[in-house]
């Protein structure tokens, strides 16, 4: 069998304020308080029988669909105000150094950055019923005629049929939310992770309250809000299991404290582009090494001082 290539996807980051008081830690020396993030993170655990990562907590999302950059989503967009310049103008920011996930599209007509993020958008519908998508406001319209039964009903028909996304948001006057989703990180599967590898760009949305989150038990079995210091705690206490994107991810955010800080740094960050990212990694008899971009060692020794790391590699005693 020859080499697998890499199926292009898209994950949302869904960061929801948290509007209990902010607890205070210390650390081991009781010498220095830090106050816990004001936000909790959307964490879905994979089904057991998931051929990619099983068990495991990851944000939402999955492989794009050739639906999701039809050149009727930029009609759509534009009969509701939105044209192809004005779309370009607030999302493509910058025609040079672009990531290869971008020109690897199915539509040449679509814009990529729309594209990937009417995919994160669907994804997460599907995997959680949480629909990102605001009203036309030049119809007047509202999505509160969108019963509880009705979402239901779409979340089905969407996750058997990408193609009837558009289909409700053209039944129910609604365009995606693609200004709420900052354009985050984007991360390639390391090619001795199996036959299932993924070129993956991230996204992040910053919400206000904790919204009601819809599984089906079967492909995601478990939904769990918290906030990024306590994750990364029980991963490195055994309690969960994040791949490396997710929780390289989190000890990003855990730098953070405040969902305003948040969003002042996300709408920065977008501005810079991104870089693609693909760990290393490698198998010894204390197990198994993961070497990931940047300063990810300092990230780890911030957020908890009794995992192993050096250099920006990290060690532990399971797979990553």
């Amino acid at each position: 069998m020859g080499p697998v290539s890499w199926k292009n996807a898209s994950t949302l980051i869904v960061l929801a304020r948290n509007r209990l008081s902010q607890a205070v830690i210390n650390n081991k020396n009781n010498d220095v308080q830090k106050l816990l993030p004001d936000y909790s993170c959307m964490l879905l655990k994979r089904s057991s029988q998931s051929k990619f990562f099983a068990n495991a907590f990851v944000f939402p999302g999955g492989a794009t669909e050739v639906a999701d950059f039809s050149p009727s989503w930029l009609e759509h967009f534009d009969e509701h105000g939105f044209n192809r310049e004005k779309l370009a103008s607030q999302f493509v920011v910058s025609q040079q150094d672009k990531v290869p996930l971008y020109a690897d599209i199915p539509n040449s007509d679509c814009i990529p950055e729309v594209g990937y993020r009417i995919s994160a958008i669907r994804e997460t519908f599907e995997e959680t019923g949480v629909l990102f998508c605001k009203p036309a406001q030049i119809h007047g319209q509202s999505n509160s005629i969108l019963k509880a039964d009705d979402l239901i009903e779409w979340q089905k028909r969407i996750h058997h049929n990408p193609e009837e996304f558009l289909i409700l948001c053209k039944k129910y006057f609604l365009l995606p939310d693609l200004w709420s989703l900052y354009e985050w990180s984007n991360w390639l599967t390391p090619t001795n992770m199996g036959p299932k590898r993924y070129d993956t760009m991230f996204y992040v949305c910053v919400i206000d309250n904790i919204p009601d989150v819809r599984i089906d038990g079967k492909e995601i079995t478990q939904v769990l809000w918290t906030d990024p210091y306590n994750a990364i705690l029980k991963h490195v206490q055994g309690h969960i299991w994040l791949a490396p994107p997710q929780l390289y991810e989190l000890c990003r955010f855990a730098q953070i404290d405040t969902v305003e800080d948040l969003k002042i740094f996300c709408k920065s960050r977008q501005q810079k582009g991104i870089e693609r990212w693909l760990p290393i990694r490698s198998q010894s008899e204390e197990g198994y090494t993961t070497i990931l971009p940047g300063k990810f060692s300092e990230l780890l020794l911030t957020c908890h001082g009794n995992i192993t790391v050096w250099r920006n590699s990290v060690r532990t005693g399971e797979s990553f």
